[in-house]
């Protein structure tokens, strides 16, 4: 059996290049995954300590997405020429990150929520939502066990927000690989 550092190094050997935006999406598709991993260890063990990275991993999954919609706007650009642009990726907080976004690309997530959940959200609505998550769940949950009282957050509204902002993103690589090159 091949150790997971060896594996990983294999791995990233073999890994072609690939843009910022890209590298934003698979993160966040592989943080969501490991939610889901964590999610399902609960219901298959009880245990709940399997919550705090659930949560903490989706929340990541959120950030990362948000991320990508502001690096897909500049797609040909790596980190580095992003923020001598003035280009800003860093931070934790979702409306704020959420306000970075092409208004236009807001309106599809809006809409991709509204469809993926049923319930009509308007772009305000669904910058709403973020905040209502905590705005910034990442780091309240990578730091759960320093809260003074027990933390809640609803688990389906964060998988609803993660689904559709996934959606909107999908809709956006597929259109950016199809550019002519």
């Amino acid at each position: 059996m091949t150790a997971p550092r060896e594996l990983a190094e294999q791995v990233l050997a073999t890994a072609k290049p690939r843009t910022l935006y890209s590298a934003l999406f698979n993160m966040a598709n592989a943080y969501n995954q490991a939610a889901e991993s964590a999610w399902r260890s609960i219901e298959s063990t009880g245990n709940a300590d399997f919550a705090g990275p659930a949560i903490m991993c989706r929340s990541f999954a959120i950030e990362l997405l948000l991320k990508f919609f502001i690096a897909a706007q500049s797609p040909d650009k790596r980190f580095k020429e992003l923020k001598a642009a003035g280009v800003n990726l860093r931070g934790h907080t979702y409306s704020s990150l959420f306000d970075r976004i092409d208004p236009t690309v807001q309106q599809a997530i809006a809409d991709a929520y509204s469809q993926q959940s049923g319930k009509s959200v308007d772009v305000a609505g669904l910058r709403g939502l973020l905040v209502s998550l905590g705005d910034e769940p990442f780091v309240t949950w990578r730091y759960v066990y320093e809260a003074e009282a027990t933390s809640h957050i609803d688990p389906r509204l964060l998988a609803s927000v993660t689904q559709a902002l996934g959606v909107a993103a999908q809709s956006i690589v597929r259109s950016l690989r199809s550019r002519p090159a």
